[in-house]
């Protein structure tokens, strides 16, 4: 989840959104269902508080709230955010395999290198990630992303984003 300081405005709705979810998903599926959390920012010189955060899995409802009640928005620099470098830190996550695998990104900013005019970072991620790379990575371990965007902050960037949750067979879904 994007926790730059432009997404004040979305941030109390997705996490409220997102505890909703997670409840229902429990109460319903009565399953074995295990949670991660990875906050994200912007790269340094843009902000220095970090660029992610990662929550890695816990089966606890009650650290997921935890967790999401201490994101923040605040930070950020250019327009842009490390959306990259969420994906690739949600490639590290401790995937169960055999599991349904499922990412939801929420943001309101494209990643560096997509031809944003405020852009600090006009040739991508300065850490060298491909948005694009880590989800194809993403798609081969079965994951399926969905990408909430933020509108209309996002709406220059949806096709992007439609096209990353597409190609795991995800969808866009707008607030």
């Amino acid at each position: 989840m994007d926790c730059t300081g432009s997404m004040g405005s979305y941030i109390d709705n997705a996490r409220n959104s997102i505890k909703m979810i997670v409840e229902e998903i429990v109460s319903l599926e009565k399953s074995d269902v295990k949670l991660a959390l990875i906050e994200y920012r912007d790269n340094p010189p843009q902000d220095t508080t970090f660029e992610t955060r990662v929550h890695d899995f816990t089966g606890s409802i009650k650290q997921m709230k935890s967790w999401l009640e201490e994101c923040q928005a605040q930070g950020g620099g250019d327009e842009p955010e490390c959306v990259a470098e969420a994906l690739h830190a949600a490639l590290k996550l401790s995937w169960r395999d055999n599991s349904t695998k499922i990412c939801i990104l929420i943001s309101d900013a494209p990643p560096h290198g997509i031809n944003c005019p405020d852009d600090s970072f006009p040739n991508g991620s300065p850490n060298e990630i491909d948005p694009i790379q880590c989800v194809i990575k993403l798609a081969e371990k079965s994951v399926t992303l969905y990408s909430i965007g933020c509108e209309p902050a996002l709406i220059p960037y949806k096709e992007f984003f439609c096209s990353l949750a597409y190609r795991t067979g995800g969808q866009y879904i707008y607030l």
